[in-house]
């Protein structure tokens, strides 16, 4: 899985609705075909509240090869109490992703098992003099949110899309015109997720996920349910806190880096490929501000001529989600897709 040839490395970084009444219509399903990716564009900005931009990216472009040999790769990181962890997933993770997928054909586990892992690592590392200070890359506080897109060519001679999130950095794959979000936004107060955390609080009497400072958070703290980092929001493996997952590590307060995972079939269809954090959409629930929703993306890429600066569009829906309010980092990734 070398991206030796033909590789582009791009490293780098929430807000009012731009369209509060768009209603998505039905999404056009084609044949799957072999898709390729014909540009990239990525644009990051600090938050209008933000000290420094805490966001990272990172995409890697090869031709396509063998069949299950990754060729494209795009990562959102978002961080939060500091940037190390969002600078650590932006140099290492793909690393860590090459890793697992070279034990055999597993898109989704070995997309998992690799994020499980990357936690692991990110965990197990201590700040200060000889990692004697701190548990966890960047301190006990430090976390990030993430996005990532893999496209490999299946066995069928077709293109496959592995998408993966922890946290609610988003995967948008517009068809036909229409949005498809291949994420999943992992915040407290999604029922799932709560249900999730509190079925692991050792005291019902009071309850993890609570509504502080405006917003629903874990342990009265952080809003999201899931991210990497963040140690103090999970377990040391001594004393505290109750298996969680897979990831064979405890969680003191059910934050946990286990990921939505989708794999897709592309088709003739499907024109963009979106990877952005959440500053990018519309987070007033969470303290964001505005921003787009993915249907006024959709509108926002089908008015994007062919030959255009896709940095430039990258910059113009960064834009767009400052305009309406975004308050929060922003950073997207933009792949535009196209039949080999």
């Amino acid at each position: 899985m070398a991206f030796a040839q033909q590789t582009v490395f791009r490293t780098g970084a929430r807000p009012r609705c731009i369209r509060t009444n768009a209603t998505a219509k039905q999404v056009v399903t084609a044949a799957p075909a072999r898709i390729v990716v014909k540009g990239t564009g990525a644009y990051t900005v600090k938050g209008t509240t933000r000290k420094v931009n805490e966001d990272r990216y990172d995409v890697k472009i090869a031709a396509p090869g063998d069949v299950g040999e990754p060729f494209a790769w795009a990562g959102v990181y978002d961080g939060h109490g500091g940037f190390a962890v969002a600078e650590w997933l932006k140099n290492k993770l793909f690393g860590v992703v090459e890793k697992e997928w070279a034990n055999g054909y597993k898109p989704e586990f070995s997309i998992t098992e690799a994020f499980l892992a990357a936690d692991r690592q990110l965990l197990s590392a201590g700040s200060g003099f000889l990692g004697m200070g701190e548990r966890g890359v960047g301190g006990s506080k430090c976390g990030a949110t993430a996005a990532t897109a893999l496209l490999f060519p299946a066995p069928d001679a077709t293109t496959r899309l592995l998408t993966a999130n922890v946290g609610d950095a988003r995967n948008v794959l517009i068809r036909g015109g229409q949005p498809l979000q291949l994420s999943e936004d992992h915040v407290p107060d999604r029922e799932e997720e709560r249900a999730r955390i509190e079925s692991m609080n050792p005291n019902r009497k009071l309850p993890l996920v609570r509504y502080v400072g405006g917003t629903w958070r874990v342990g009265g703290l952080l809003a999201l349910s899931r991210a990497f980092g963040d140690a103090y929001m999970k377990g040391s493996l001594q004393f505290e806190g109750l298996p969680a997952g897979s990831d064979g590590y405890s969680s003191g307060f059910g934050v946990i880096a286990e990921p939505y995972t989708t794999l897709t079939p592309l088709t003739a269809e499907d024109s963009w490929l979106v990877v952005a954090s959440d500053g990018l959409f519309s987070e007033e629930a969470r303290g964001g501000g505005g921003g787009l929703d993915n249907a006024g993306l959709a509108e926002v890429l089908a008015a994007v001529r062919p030959g255009a600066d896709l940095d430039a569009v990258a910059a113009a829906l960064g834009a767009a989600a400052v305009k309406v309010g975004s308050t929060d980092d922003v950073t997207v990734v933009v792949m535009r897709l196209g039949t080999a």
